[in-house]
């Protein structure tokens, strides 16, 4: 071992052995000779990366620099780690060298590691060796990705997006999705053993109307003890051959009782509004215009005097689907024409 780790040891164990000013003299901290043994690898050793069921083996040479024969012993070590050799099975002779095996089993941890060994001599008048070894275990459940993108989609399609899981271990693969999933989402898995995959399905048919966009959070819990859970998600966007902007029509307030919704068709061609049907009371809508156009405007006015909802069902010539609109009154505070009563407070 070199001079550095050699006085880090000896630091640590004078640290450790330091008594109170009042105790006896032969409690207190020994001085060490020199160290008689050299470690070749020295210092820290780095493993590198390991599967969950790849054990590695480092070897390790120690040469006895002195006069007289030297003994090693393990003193302790880090879970996981076993060492064995020539150089712990008998006294290493003067001037000569031994070897000592060092193996780590990663199959209970993940991520960067470091562990440690400590061993100890028959001289007393040496201090402690130590063998530090670091690496990086694989995770043994892994996925091919955790974000999918189901792109542009009709109103009236369905896609899915697949996502699988692998172990490693070779062991059986078990998922769950845990989240709520709205109505326009589904989950399944395919497949057994090592290797399952998780299908989500989106059926745009299902989304509420308003809705032109999203990115679904799906919680899956698993059975791989070290990856117990992932969260997946999927992003999808609706589109119809006309776009209404806003997707949603909101008053808020009294005034302006009239807002402006305006039609675009997402190819530019001019298009004609066949007809716009209110589903639902408190609104109205303007005159429809009577001639194709790529833009169209259409006046919404409020009749309701107090919260409303309606949707706002639009067709068009030449397409088959219709466009939904929600509109809505939500004033942002009571007020008596709804039916709620404003008392004054009176002054001191």
């Amino acid at each position: 071992m070199n001079n550095t780790l050699f006085s880090l040891g000896l630091a640590l164990e004078l640290a450790l052995g330091a008594g109170a000013p009042g105790e006896a003299a032969a409690s207190r901290p020994r001085s060490f000779a020199p160290p008689r043994l050299a470690i070749d690898p020295p210092g820290r050793v780095d493993l590198g990366e390991l599967g969950p069921l790849q054990p590695r083996t480092q070897a390790y040479r120690f040469t006895n620099t002195s006069a007289a024969p030297i003994a090693l012993r393990v003193l302790d070590r880090s879970p996981g780690v076993m060492v064995a050799g020539p150089a712990l099975e008998r006294p290493i002779p003067p001037k000569g060298s031994a070897f000592l095996a060092l193996r780590v089993d990663p199959e209970d941890w993940v991520g960067p590691q470091a562990r440690n060994v400590r061993l100890g001599t028959d001289d007393p008048g040496q201090g402690n060796y130590y063998l530090p070894i670091r690496f990086q275990v694989r995770p043994d459940l892994t996925v091919d990705g955790v974000r999918r993108s189901l792109g542009d989609m009709p109103g009236a399609d369905s896609r899915q997006a697949v996502f699988t899981f692998t172990r490693e271990t070779g062991k059986p693969v078990a998922l769950r999705v845990t989240t709520e999933l709205p109505p326009y989402l589904e989950w399944e898995t395919r497949g057994l053993g090592p290797q399952v995959q998780l299908t989500l399905t989106l059926r745009a048919a299902r989304i509420p109307p308003g809705m032109r966009m999203g990115l679904e959070r799906v919680r899956v819990e698993t059975n791989a003890p070290q990856q117990p859970a992932f969260d997946l998600y999927l992003e999808w966007r609706v589109h119809h051959p006309v776009e209404a902007v806003p997707a949603r029509v909101v008053f808020q307030d009294p005034e302006p009782a009239v807002l402006e919704l305006e039609l675009r068709s997402r190819g530019g061609t001019p298009f004609l509004i066949l007809g716009a049907d209110l589903e639902g009371e408190g609104f109205q809508v303007g005159p429809m215009p009577a001639a194709p156009a790529p833009v169209q405007t259409l006046a919404i006015r409020r009749t309701a005097r107090g919260t409303a909802r309606a949707m706002l069902v639009l067709r068009f010539s030449g397409e088959e689907e219709s466009l939904e609109v929600p509109l809505a009154y939500l004033p942002s505070r009571p007020s008596q024409e709804e039916g709620v009563k404003v008392e004054s407070v009176p002054r001191p």
